[in-house]
């Protein structure tokens, strides 16, 4: 199945992980892939040259810090196991 359209941009396009199922090759195709030549261009061959950056860097932005909760068992005495795992349902729950 193929589909086109068109979109205006700024656009989201979401697709599922069925969307390609690739086929098994047979043993005959992947010997018979050996042999096959492997065509190179250079972007002049298919008429494209760089006269303007493809992309421009407009800022940097880094997230606000923040505290995070951290608790330090130093031991591994049953009592700090048990400590642990209270710890570990209250965040769960």
């Amino acid at each position: 199945m193929k589909l086109s359209g068109e979109l205006s941009v700024p656009a989201v396009l979401c697709v599922t992980s069925d969307i390609n199922v690739p086929r098994i090759p047979s043993m005959k195709a992947i010997l018979g892939a050996g042999k096959k030549p492997v065509n190179q261009w250079q972007a002049s061959d298919i008429g494209w040259s760089q006269s303007a950056p493809l992309a421009e860097l407009t800022g940097i932005r880094v997230p606000p810090q923040t505290e995070r909760k951290h608790i330090i068992l130093d031991n591994d005495s049953p009592e700090a196991i048990a400590e642990l795992a209270e710890h570990l349902k209250k965040a769960l729950n």
